[in-house]
């Protein structure tokens, strides 16, 4: 056992230990920390500027638009795009005429990127589609051009072409202007991003979430070191476009200058083509558009971009009477037997005398008979009899003077003859009700869209006013699809009992003696039509048909423009026949009546 004095001596032993211990760790430590601030400091700080952190953001992979069998109409291909990063650049002016004199960057390009741009350290995009020429030059002058880089991104593809351009839409790079205009903070300068159509109805799936890659780099622009977050491509839409349908309806719209064609398919709403004529390519405003082309597309008199099927308005003409035949039987002013007076080829009515399609008139005739004719002095009478609020009440009740709802950005509601309407235009004494008689065959103050009057031939053909849509669902990139819902089509609010009666004279204007549409006929179906000609006060009339098929069981409706271009018995409805003919006797496997099928009504 110890005694008390080797006790107290063995602790003052220990405690001389430690202590020993701590001054030797101070000492290394103190020598560390010399070697580190005196000896190396010169090597660390020029490591330190020699090295930098960059984030480079990732696009994601634009989703696809698919039609409604999953064929590719927009899809995507890989291209470099050319940047460079702000904060890196030393000399703006002597990089911008580096990259100008050996790959050819507009001049003063690089420095207008660099001043206007509020992410210092994030790239900014100087050229998208590179050409590997210049992704060589950059990787073999990597040493002097330190702060410009390269990335892979996508760019849409466009397999058709122009095909369907005005609903589709097109993406286009972010400029400054629009830029300041966004709240969401994600979108950068020089991002791609939906401009029109459903590019731009859709763009919030399409576009997908940004990864990012962090960059240690040297001052020779090496990367020695890379860390990243992944992007999320964005969602496909699948739309109720026909692929097939679309090429037809497109080829068919190349006879005529101007223009455009709507079908859908009468229970649904669903749209099967749409064609505007003149067209654009939207492959162009992949990239920055030069000051040349986007003048000739605006400046055009022709208006190429105009969506003429959701935005042009027009008098319905003749393919209107259907709603004054309506309007008539609704009041009660006739019945289905009624004769009015005979068309003698006009109608005197005040001190001004209206005139008939057809010189020699078209005698007495009934309602039925009026439509199946077009008899311009039957339905001059009944607009007289019902005058022009009663016609506006039943035009708005099958959803004319309001837009549609289409999943586009733009569409026109159009305009309907009333009183009210002609007394803001033209003062309360300024018109008279002789109006009514113009406004009873499609002319005067009216006017419609070609999808307006597409969802107007669903309704006459269903007796429900369907939504038009586009998008049926959006997939995801694992394959799964999430459908967009659409309102079901509503029960027309008027007397469902009149409705085979217009049926019955609409399918006279194609299969009656007298009818004008003909040229629209589907061998082994019937079909149920109505032509136009709309008196255009700017130039030649225009061309209109409006028809369905199978007239006892519609799978397709369609309305078909040709601005300019005459009689619709002989323009807009040869080019609506070619497309229902198509839709109905392309596919070997769909049920057909015999083509000596006997009519549904008796002739007249």
């Amino acid at each position: 056992m110890l005694n008390g004095s080797d006790s107290a001596g063995n602790e003052r032993r220990r405690t001389s230990v430690v202590m020993i211990a701590i001054v030797v760790g101070f000492l290394v430590l103190g020598v560390q920390l010399y070697r580190l601030q005196i000896q190396q400091h010169d090597d660390y700080a020029r490591r330190s500027e020699q090295n930098a952190m960059r984030t480079v953001p990732i696009s994601a992979v634009r989703g696809r638009i698919l039609d409604r069998s999953g064929n590719i109409i927009v899809g995507n291909r890989p291209a470099y795009t050319l940047g460079v990063i702000p904060a890196e650049v030393a000399d703006a002016a002597k990089l911008d005429s580096i990259l100008s004199n050996e790959i050819g960057l507009a001049s003063g390009h690089l420095i207008d990127r660099v001043r206007s741009n509020r992410r210092r350290h994030s790239p900014i995009e100087l050229r998208r589609d590179a050409p590997y020429a210049t992704i060589a030059y950059l990787e073999e002058h990597r040493h002097k051009l330190p702060s410009v880089l390269y990335m892979v991104e996508s760019r849409r593809r466009y397999p058709y072409g122009q095909i369907g351009a005005h609903f589709l839409g097109y993406v286009r790079e972010i400029g400054q202007t629009q830029l300041m205009s966004i709240s969401d903070e994600s979108y950068a300068l020089g991002d791609l991003m939906g401009q029109t159509g459903i590019e731009a109805e859709y763009e919030r799936f399409l576009r997908g979430t940004k990864g990012e890659e962090y960059q240690e780099v040297t001052v020779r622009g090496q990367v020695i070191h890379t860390a990243r977050r992944e992007p999320v491509r964005g969602s496909d839409v699948r739309l109720s476009i026909d692929l097939d349908l679309q090429l037809t309806a497109e080829a068919a719209m190349d006879t005529i200058k101007r223009g455009a064609l709507v079908a859908m398919d009468p229970k649904t709403g669903e749209v099967l083509a749409m064609v505007s004529r003149p067209t654009f390519d939207p492959a162009v405003f992949s990239f920055v558009v030069p000051t040349s082309v986007w003048r000739v597309l605006n400046d055009n008199m022709e208006r190429p971009m105009f969506n003429r099927a959701a935005m042009g308005t027009y008098p319905p003409g003749s393919t209107i009477k259907m709603i004054t035949a309506i309007a008539g039987l609704d009041s009660g002013v006739i019945t289905p037997t009624t004769l009015l007076n005979p068309c003698r080829g006009s109608l005197r009515y005040g001190d001004r005398t209206f005139l008939c399609w057809r010189e020699s008139g078209h005698g007495a005739v009934n309602v039925v008979g009026a439509i199946e004719r077009s008899c311009n002095v039957f339905f001059y009478q009944l607009g007289d009899l019902i005058g022009v609020d009663k016609w506006g009440e039943i035009a708005r009740k099958f959803g004319f003077g309001e837009r549609t709802g289409l999943d586009l950005p733009a569409e026109d509601g159009g305009i309907v003859a009333s009183s009210d309407v002609y007394n803001r235009r033209m003062g309360r004494f300024g018109w008279t009700r002789g109006e009514a008689l113009n406004v009873a065959i499609g002319q005067g103050i009216t006017l419609v869209t070609p999808l307006q009057m597409a969802r107007y031939t669903c309704a006459l053909a269903t007796g429900k006013l369907p939504k038009p849509h586009l998008a049926l669902g959006l997939i995801e990139a694992d394959g799964t699809e999430r459908p967009l819902p659409v309102p079901p089509p509503e029960p027309l609010d008027i007397n469902l009992e009149l409705l085979p009666i217009i049926r019955e004279g609409m399918i006279l204007v194609t299969e009656g003696d007298h009818g004008t549409a003909r040229r629209s006929r589907v061998p082994g179906y019937h079909v149920a039509g109505k032509t136009g000609t709309a008196q255009n006060p700017h130039g030649d009339d225009h061309s209109w048909y409006v028809g369905y098929v199978p007239a006892d069981d519609p799978v397709i409706a369609i309305a078909v423009i040709a601005e300019n271009a005459g009689h619709g018995s002989d323009i807009a409805a040869p080019i609506a026949g070619r497309v229902m003919r198509r839709f109905m006797l392309r596919d070997k496997s769909r049920s057909q009546p015999s083509a000596e099928a006997a009519p549904i009504v008796e002739r007249r």
